[in-house]
């Protein structure tokens, strides 16, 4: 986007020319006006234009007067004079400022629009060639070998004398939405909003998605100054990145001369690795990262595993919030390793969908498997967010199929499909049915009219009837078939329930 600022004390010139010139085959150009050289500087402290298109002649400050003062502030600013002099003074200024033309009035607009043009063309080239250096520079600086004298000719303001006498600290900016992103465009943006808090900097994309800076400003600025300029810049580059995507900066090490700026690069790239335990736009300090590990407690797979068959999701959730902000407050902890305690707990939770047959989609909606999702995951709130959600899903589907389900029916299929498993128990049918000893025990009572043991014994010693009067199946096999592990226990059962032993039973059928 190209800025421009028209001045000029008659408002039927200023209107003229941007009604009659056709901006939008020049280009992205943004337009503003001012009525005399004080308002122009007005304008343009907000404005910071890339063209001054002025007229010469004006009240308080002319034409030549503001465009010394503008050079002072935007040294690239680009100029054009109106006149309807042909002084030869004015003349030697605008040859003195270098300016692109000087257009007599009456207007051309033919002349004026090929003047505009060329100032145009002329500020795009300045802009491509700057950034090329200034992006080889930067790559150029974080190099322990680099020749640090010849660069250090390039960097604005900074007298050669006063490099070693100049602080340095080198930014990272992780780009995550790179597609929403005009290159040039941010890194102008950022680099004015330095410049506006009083630091300098160099700033280029290192790879696609990552934006490298240098700041620097004189090494006499105290320590809280400094940190107050940093928290300004931050807070407003992060402002503006908001806008279009989302985010990490991170900072190194501030160092006293250009040599070690690659030492402040280092820490910057700490940083940087970093990222995986922050929130999104978080500013990463290398001096205030955590250097705890986290190690898994095992009783906490359990505790999860536990709530989960308890049907308790406010625990499930509380215990990963738990579980991630202490991960988060150790962020040396390798991020495998982190992953690893969230695959696990991911298990269980899939683990508990499968035995309670739960119709949910496992896979999410980029197909993703939920092991892929996070093994794909950037950071750990990425994790949180999914394993909550996960929860919250299952949950949902546990409430719909236990409001579906009489819970009666879930205990008889349950002693049905396991009679014969000797170990059958009323606290298996609890853990299996998700509902406590003593509820179940009642509402089946109320429901049966008999007791669950009752029912069991008699569901057994029917079934052992069956088997019975078939003349190839021994008692012994039949007793285990039916959950019984003693013959004798078996037999004083099936006696009570019928009043015969089983051998008197079976002779009845041969």
């Amino acid at each position: 986007m190209i800025k421009v600022l028209i001045v000029d004390d008659e408002i039927f010139t200023r209107e003229g020319i941007i009604a009659e010139i056709p901006w939008a085959k020049l280009g992205p150009i943004e337009i503003e006006q001012a009525y005399d050289g004080i308002n122009a500087l007005e304008v343009a402290e907000k404005f910071e234009p890339d063209i001054l298109l002025t007229d010469v002649k004006m009240p308080r400050m002319n034409g030549v007067e503001l465009s010394f003062e503008l050079r002072k502030t935007y040294p690239t600013c680009e100029i054009i004079f109106l006149s309807g002099y042909s002084d030869k003074q004015y003349l030697k200024s605008a040859i003195e400022l270098k300016a692109v033309s000087y257009v007599e009035k009456p207007i051309d607009i033919e002349e004026l629009q090929s003047a505009i043009k060329n100032a145009i063309t002329l500020k795009l080239k300045e802009t491509e060639n700057t950034l090329n250096i200034k992006n080889d520079i930067a790559l150029k600086l974080i190099q322990k070998n680099a020749d640090f004298y010849n660069l250090g000719k390039y960097i604005d303001v900074i007298p050669e004398s006063k490099l070693t006498g100049t602080s340095f600290i080198t930014i990272l900016i992780n780009i995550l939405n790179k597609d929403k992103i005009i290159e040039e465009a941010v890194l102008l943006e950022l680099k004015k909003i330095v410049v506006k808090s009083n630091f300098n900097c160099i700033v280029c994309y290192k790879e696609d998605d990552l934006i490298l800076m240098h700041l620097y400003f004189p090494a006499d600025i105290n320590y809280l100054s400094v940190n107050s300029i940093l928290e300004h810049i931050y807070n407003l580059i992060s402002e503006y990145l908001k806008s279009f995507t989302t985010f990490f900066i991170c900072q190194g090490k501030k160092v006293i001369g250009i040599t070690n700026i690659p030492v402040s690069y280092s820490f910057a790239v700490d940083a940087l690795s970093k990222v995986f335990f922050y929130d999104y736009n978080s500013v990463i300090y290398y001096d205030k990262i955590s250097l705890l590990v986290y190690n898994l407690d095992e009783n906490l797979i359990e505790n999860f595993t536990k709530n989960l068959l308890n049907e308790d999701k406010q625990n499930s959730i509380l215990l990963i919030n738990r579980l991630t902000s202490e991960i988060k407050g150790s962020a040396s902890t390798p991020i495998n390793y982190t992953k690893d305690v969230y695959y696990r707990l991911l298990h269980q939770l899939l683990k508990f969908s499968y035995d309670r047959n739960l119709i949910i989609n496992q896979n999410d909606l980029d197909n993703k498997s939920p092991f892929e999702y996070l093994a794909n995951s950037y950071t750990l709130m990425d994790i949180k967010s999914y394993m909550i959600e996960k929860i919250h899903t299952i949950f949902d589907a546990v409430e719909e199929k236990n409001s579906n389900i009489n819970p009666v029916s879930s205990i008889l299929k349950y002693i049905h499909d396991n009679y014969s498993d000797v170990d059958l128990s009323l606290q298996n049918i609890s853990n299996k049915t998700y509902l406590s000893t003593a509820y179940m025990c009642s509402i089946f009572k109320e429901e049966t009219g008999t007791t669950i043991n009752s029912y069991i014994t008699k569901y057994r010693i029917n079934k052992a009837k069956d088997l019975l009067k078939d003349p190839h199946m021994k008692i012994i096999d039949i007793t285990t078939k039916v959950g019984y592990g003693d013959g004798n226990y078996f037999s004083k059962i099936f006696k009570k329930e019928t009043g015969l032993t089983p051998s008197e039973y079976k002779k009845k059928f041969l």
